[in-house]
């Protein structure tokens, strides 16, 4: 679907989302305001440097409505969704990558001639806030910058 909002609006909402994550170990991932005025859906993807469980987000979405609604920031009706990225979303951040060294990573990443990209299949290893290290079969090791990743996903073993 189409983007229709405006980007102060965005903008806003990224704030008021912010605004009742500081100071906690949540971190938003990722936000999109999506739909047309009086039919819109707020989709909220938050992390955790610690356990994110249902009860967390269901106390962060209640907030987050409560601040959308005193500011009347989305006109009309809306649908708020918060929840955790979930193994299927790519990792974002740097903040992510470190939070998931020692699992399995398959990394689709632009090619160190820069001509066109690659993938790799490894052990994240190291996180830093350049790049991240991941160890492939064989024992060879690849440093990536975050720049040249196009998208990584953790691996599941099963």
């Amino acid at each position: 679907m189409a983007k229709t909002v405006a980007p102060e609006v965005d903008a806003r909402v990224k704030a008021l989302v912010e605004e009742v994550l500081a100071g906690s170990p949540h971190f938003l991932v990722e936000l999109e305001v999506r739909g047309a005025p009086g039919s819109q859906a707020v989709d909220v993807f938050i992390d955790s440097d610690e356990g994110l469980g249902v009860d967390t987000l269901a106390r962060i979405s209640r907030e987050v409505a409560f601040l959308f609604d005193a500011e009347d920031v989305i006109a009309g009706r809306y649908r708020l969704n918060v929840s955790s990225p979930g193994v299927d979303r790519p990792l974002k951040l740097p903040r992510q990558y470190k939070k998931n060294v020692g699992r399995a990573l398959r990394v689709h990443y632009r090619k160190p001639d820069g001509d066109g990209y690659t993938e790799v299949l490894g052990d994240l290893v190291e996180a830093d806030d350049e790049a991240i290290e991941v160890v492939v079969k064989g024992g060879q090791r690849r440093r990536i910058l975050y720049a040249d990743i196009l998208w990584a996903k953790v691996q599941l073993p099963w």
